[in-house]
């Protein structure tokens, strides 16, 4: 497993432009926490998150100076008219991957945010409460009825509270309490951008609210 506290997220600047190469380079570590989750079971979610990385990034390397920032992403793609870079629900297909992006990272957050804080229900061992409630918060309303299913099913293979840390730990070469004091650290700026990217659709009018 990657070394996921070694690359934080950036600071978010003053002008709270976010450096898209920097996010990027943080969010490819973001995927490998869906193995210590459950594998396979959690795949179809992984692969989404990888989808969506991979789609910025094309996007970031066709012009480095255009798309310095993912702010500049969203305004280029809003002018565009070029009907083969629109995703199917006619946002720009970075803009959109950013989209579901922000969704699956604040659905990782919400998870590290209750594994520390222990507040998702009676039994701490269990982390399909945990995950059940981050999916609750992130991305459910903006999935069907199937789609649903898929992710309930996933988040009951969710493994123990000790065996996730421990597989965490062991990844990052750290003892247990060492990772959880660096995870405390590491949500700090990872929340930041996400709140940042969230209220940046919300100003430029990019959010959609259609379901898959």
């Amino acid at each position: 497993m990657p070394c996921l506290l070694a690359t934080n997220f950036p600071i978010v600047p003053d002008d709270k432009q976010i450096k898209t190469e920097e996010f990027l380079e943080a969010c490819s570590k973001i995927p490998s926490i869906f193995d210590l989750l459950g594998g396979k079971v959690f795949y179809p979610v992984k692969n989404d998150v990888v989808g969506n990385i991979k789609k910025i990034q094309d996007r970031f390397l066709q012009n480095p100076i255009k798309f310095a920032t993912l702010n500049q992403i969203i305004e280029e793609e809003k002018l565009e008219t070029d009907k083969a870079l629109k995703a199917k629900d006619g946002g720009g297909i970075a803009t959109n991957a950013l989209m579901w992006l922000k969704r699956g990272l604040l659905f990782i957050i919400l998870f590290m945010e209750h594994l520390l804080k222990k507040d998702y229900g009676e039994d701490m061992e269990s982390l399909k409460e945990c995950a059940k409630l981050a999916y609750k918060d992130s991305l459910q309303s903006y999935h069907g009825w199937i789609v649903q299913k898929l992710v309930q099913a996933a988040t009951s293979a969710c493994p123990y509270r000790s065996d996730f840390l421990k597989k965490f730990s062991e990844g990052e070469g750290l003892s247990v309490d060492e990772v959880l004091v660096r995870l405390e650290e590491y949500i700090v700026n990872f929340r930041a951008n996400v709140d940042v990217i969230y209220d940046l659709f919300e100003t430029t009018g990019a959010e959609k609210t259609h379901k898959v």
